[in-house]
Protein backbone atom coordinates (compact mmCIF):
# COMPACT_ATOMS: atom_id res chain seq x y z
CA UNK A 1 0.00 0.00 0.00
CA UNK A 2 1.45 3.70 -1.24
CA UNK A 3 0.66 6.35 0.89
CA UNK A 4 0.66 10.29 -0.92
CA UNK A 5 2.31 12.99 0.53
CA UNK A 6 -0.72 15.25 1.44
CA UNK A 7 0.74 19.03 1.42
CA UNK A 8 -0.11 20.67 4.08
CA UNK A 9 -2.28 23.73 2.35
CA UNK A 10 -0.80 26.19 5.01
CA UNK A 11 2.57 25.58 4.71
CA UNK A 12 1.67 26.53 1.06
CA UNK A 13 0.08 29.38 1.75
CA UNK A 14 3.14 30.16 4.06
CA UNK A 15 6.42 29.75 1.52
CA UNK A 16 4.10 32.07 -1.28
CA UNK A 17 4.32 34.92 1.34
CA UNK A 18 7.46 34.69 2.22
CA UNK A 19 8.49 34.40 -1.54
CA UNK A 20 6.05 37.54 -1.99
CA UNK A 21 7.74 39.21 1.40
CA UNK A 22 11.43 38.53 -0.37
CA UNK A 23 10.65 40.07 -3.48
CA UNK A 24 9.26 43.11 -1.97
CA UNK A 25 11.98 43.49 0.52
CA UNK A 26 15.14 42.51 -2.37
CA UNK A 27 13.74 43.89 -5.34
CA UNK A 28 10.47 46.01 -5.40
CA UNK A 29 12.06 48.43 -2.61
CA UNK A 30 15.18 48.91 -3.94
CA UNK A 31 14.15 49.36 -7.30
CA UNK A 32 11.32 52.21 -6.54
CA UNK A 33 13.41 53.87 -3.97
CA UNK A 34 16.85 53.94 -7.10
CA UNK A 35 14.18 54.95 -9.38
CA UNK A 36 12.96 57.50 -7.31
CA UNK A 37 15.41 59.40 -6.28
CA UNK A 38 16.99 59.00 -9.89
CA UNK A 39 13.42 61.26 -10.57
CA UNK A 40 14.15 63.51 -8.40
CA UNK A 41 17.92 64.15 -9.44
CA UNK A 42 16.69 64.40 -12.99
CA UNK A 43 13.61 67.08 -11.94
CA UNK A 44 16.76 69.37 -9.70
CA UNK A 45 18.91 68.73 -12.61
CA UNK A 46 16.40 70.06 -15.26
CA UNK A 47 15.43 73.03 -13.37
CA UNK A 48 19.06 74.16 -12.89
CA UNK A 49 19.99 73.72 -17.05
CA UNK A 50 16.50 75.64 -17.50
CA UNK A 51 16.22 77.90 -14.79
CA UNK A 52 19.55 79.18 -13.83
CA UNK A 53 20.77 77.86 -10.08
CA UNK A 54 18.52 78.69 -7.56
CA UNK A 55 20.03 82.03 -5.28
CA UNK A 56 20.20 81.50 -2.03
Amino acid sequence: MTTKNVVDPQSNVKSKELKALGFIIFLFFPIITVTSISAYGFVIWMIQAFGGVVAH
